[in-house]
């Protein structure tokens, strides 16, 4: 089959915790909603991003597919973590068909991986600010983004997919199909400076749009499995126990109150690195981070946005990717499909990709 933008693709996010998939008909601002579904994972079978136990990921995928009555074989998936590297760097100017190698042999200075483990991807942003002054003249710059991932997480994410009967034709990043799940409903271009922070089972993203620009993008290693492991520690609880906690059904001898200053604490670690990097902003920029945009399992928690609020002193709120979206009544339950909405947002995001040989 030749692919085309019209070829449709099945949205696959690997998670921690579990796996959800999406499709979306139509373009944007015109986006209908095709499937949606999300299925458990044991807790062990993804660490750190990679995925550890291949038959058992490859088995839940297939059994979502069979669920959702998804018959195409083309898939789009995406990749993130500590094995994620991004950075804006800056080169002089220079045709196309030199930029290519020359971002080669410069990549080998920001990325703290051997060259030949990763696989490089860039893009241009367009004339950097200011000049640099060379021994000659001084020398106009062009801004690009980098983006280097290491082989061992893009293949365990293509390994699962081919298993589970897919064909791999696209492989993003969480950070960015965050933002082009925004954009499906918010024009970013006018939204100022604002932070999505996609709260993750094993890692917390932080992504800082300035003026419609992903101008800032950090995976920390901090997210809702260490607010499981506090739980089932200090109430001596099994983990689908701590997990139901975090949702609010708690046993019979549990406080409420108790309960909710645990998870307080887990979120502690995680808002203060956020803090971290709403100051680089400031120092770096010139520019004040103005409200933030929560996504992600972490989001369905209750009070989670007023927390962040509260320990940030930026206005915060549980983000929908669904208001946008058309969704038929005769096919989804309206309700259930709100409640996954900060759930899916990488799905949805990686939805919107469409194939394209440029």
């Amino acid at each position: 089959m030749f692919l085309s933008a019209k070829t449709p693709l099945l949205a696959v996010d690997i998670g921690s915790n579990s796996i959800k998939v999406a499709q979306l008909g139509g373009s944007a601002n015109k986006y209908e909603l095709l499937a949606l579904g999300v299925m458990p994972l044991d807790p062990e079978a993804v660490v750190d991003g990679v995925v550890k136990d291949e038959d058992h990921v490859a088995d839940a995928l297939s059994r979502l597919i069979k669920a959702e009555n998804i018959n195409t074989p083309y898939a789009v998936a995406s990749v993130a973590g500590e094995a994620v590297i991004i950075k804006k760097i800056q080169v002089p100017q220079m045709p196309p068909d030199e930029l290519e190698e020359t971002i080669k042999k410069e990549a080998e200075q920001y990325i703290p991986f051997d060259i030949d483990d990763v696989r490089i991807d860039y893009h241009p942003l367009g004339k950097a600010g200011g000049v640099t002054e060379t021994v000659d003249e001084e020398e106009e710059k062009d801004e690009i983004l980098l983006v280097a991932v290491q082989n061992e997480i893009i293949d365990s994410r293509t390994e699962v997919l081919s298993r589970a009967g897919l064909k791999p034709v696209i492989v993003d990043l969480d950070t960015f199909a965050i933002v082009n799940a925004l954009a499906i409903s918010k024009n970013i271009n006018e939204l100022g400076v604002v932070a999505l922070i996609d709260l993750g089972a094993s890692f917390t993203h932080v992504n800082i749009i300035i003026d419609g620009v992903s101008s800032f993008t950090r995976d920390i290693p901090i997210g809702g499995n260490m607010c499981t492991q506090l739980l089932m520690s200090k109430f001596d609880a099994e983990y689908e126990e701590a997990e139901d906690m975090k949702k609010g059904v708690l046993p019979a001898d549990i406080d409420k109150p108790d309960v909710v200053e645990v998870i307080v604490e887990a979120f502690e670690s995680a808002i203060d690195e956020i803090n971290k990097s709403f100051e680089f902003i400031s120092t770096t920029s010139n520019v004040q981070v103005e409200h933030i945009f929560l996504t992600g399992g972490g989001a369905l928690l209750h009070g989670v946005d007023g927390l962040v609020a509260d320990r940030l002193g930026v206005s915060a709120e549980i983000f929908d990717p669904m208001q946008n979206i058309k969704i038929s009544r005769k096919n989804f339950d309206r309700e259930n499909i709100n409640r996954m909405g900060p759930l899916a947002m990488v799905a949805l995001g990686l939805s919107t990709r469409r194939f394209s040989y440029f």
